[in-house]
């Protein structure tokens, strides 16, 4: 098949660099091949096409139904999310789990949790050692899941946290990723996640038996019935529930130890955050994801021909709109990897198919508002009790943990509490 140019290197040297480097191999290939591209790795079972334009991404996001597929393109997924996942489902059987996963994050339901955020937020923070190098990343991967945990199920359950937890840093080793990319995931990873499952399902049955009540997200799911009545059975809730407890808070934390990382280095931008001004830390939130996406593709199987930036392209192949370069394109963010949130006020905000951090088109993140309400929680009980200052100049590299981009050595920061004023 006649597929666009890209590099010729062998497989295994283009998956251990899609692993490894991927931000500077997409920058390399947009510079040398233009768009789009095709990139061949064992992350997916079929070349890949990425590509930025935002026409070119409005057209993927929008294809016929059945054309484009999300979940054929995420089945490295499959082990840990399972079959059922939304992450992993096309056509109706995706609707259907979509229709039961939308209402708890969203309107009055989402806004219910907001308090909830900012009391664990504020705890997290008032505990930081002052002045002395924090590694934000670990911190906010366990503030993030914290606070999944309570609204997912209306308590703490340790030991289901630690198993969930231990089963997600065995995905963050770069050596393991690539192992599970070329052979599948291995017995250690594949025991792990039985201790997971078997937690899940206790908990499940027992909520079934005896729902705990306070709004948790688990209880509203055993009570909600599919359009022809039916129940989500045990195995269902499952997925879902892995789904929203990986998902909902790995990639949170990444964007918010970035956000850490940014705003140390940006103390203008905190000082402003501290204010709070109506609509900024919104802006915050739009820019740092915009600047340090922690996806890099919202990808797409074809089931039919498809064409697309002047191209016809095949069934079977894979064509990514691509977060990362898109967020990049100095067309459409002047000075593109200069911090500026007041890209986000005003009627400058940029229309759907070029600012992609929750993909989109009818694939888009069901928890995207809840993700953004948290993080601007997040963001505001740093504001009101911490400066930042980074460890050192240089901002952080990107580096891919399981399949998010967070910053290299952690998000580093040196944290100083802010002084109050004697009421005497």
């Amino acid at each position: 098949m006649v597929l666009p140019p890209g590099p010729s290197a062998p497989l295994a040297v283009q998956t251990w660099e899609w692993l490894a480097r991927p931000t500077a191999l997409l920058r390399r290939c947009a510079a040398r091949y233009g768009e789009p591209f095709t990139l061949r790795t064992a992350w997916t079972d079929a070349p890949m096409i990425v590509v930025s334009d935002p026409e070119a991404v409005r057209a993927v996001f929008t294809a016929p139904a059945g054309t484009a597929t999300a979940g054929a393109s995420s089945t490295f997924l499959e082990p840990f999310a399972g079959p059922h996942s939304i992450l992993l489902l096309d056509g109706d059987a995706h609707l259907r789990q979509r229709r039961l996963m939308l209402p708890p994050f969203h309107g009055e339901r989402m806004r219910a949790h907001r308090g909830l955020v900012g009391e664990l937020a504020a705890r997290e923070v008032e505990g930081w050692p002052p002045g002395q190098v924090l590694a934000t990343h670990p911190r906010m991967q366990a503030l993030t899941l914290d606070v999944i945990m309570r609204i997912v199920f209306g308590a703490e359950l340790p030991a289901l946290r630690a198993a969930i937890r231990r089963a997600l840093d065995l995905t963050m080793s770069l050596p393991r990723m690539l192992v599970f990319s070329l052979l599948g995931a291995d017995r250690r990873f594949r025991r792990a996640l039985e201790r997971v499952d078997a937690g899940l399902l206790e908990v499940i049955r027992e909520r079934r038996a005896r729902p705990a009540g306070g709004g948790a997200i688990l209880d509203e799911l055993i009570a909600a019935r599919h359009e022809d009545g039916s129940r989500p059975g045990d195995r269902e809730l499952r997925d879902q529930l892995v789904t929203l407890l990986a998902a909902g808070h790995e990639t949170t934390a990444g964007a918010l130890s970035w956000a850490l990382e940014r705003l140390a280095r940006h103390p203008e931008v905190l000082l402003r955050l501290r204010e709070d001004e109506p609509g900024y830390a919104d802006a915050v939130v739009k820019e740092v994801l915009r600047t340090r996406p922690v996806l890099t593709i919202a990808a797409r199987k074809l089931a039919a021909p498809f064409a697309v930036a002047g191209w016809e392209l095949p069934p079977g192949v894979h064509v990514a709109p691509c977060i990362y370069l898109t967020h990049r394109r100095p067309e459409l963010y002047p000075d593109p990897t200069a911090f500026r949130p007041d890209r986000f006020l005003g009627d400058g905000a940029p229309d759907a198919y070029s600012w992609l951090p929750f993909g989109g088109g009818i694939r888009r993140c069901v928890g995207a508002a809840f993700a953004a309400m948290e993080m601007g929680e997040v963001l505001r009980a740093v504001a009101v009790r911490v400066a930042l200052r980074p460890d050192r100049p240089a901002g952080e590299r990107m580096r891919r943990r399981a399949v998010t981009l967070t910053p290299a050595r952690g998000g580093r920061v040196i944290a100083e509490p802010l002084l109050k004023l004697d009421p005497r």
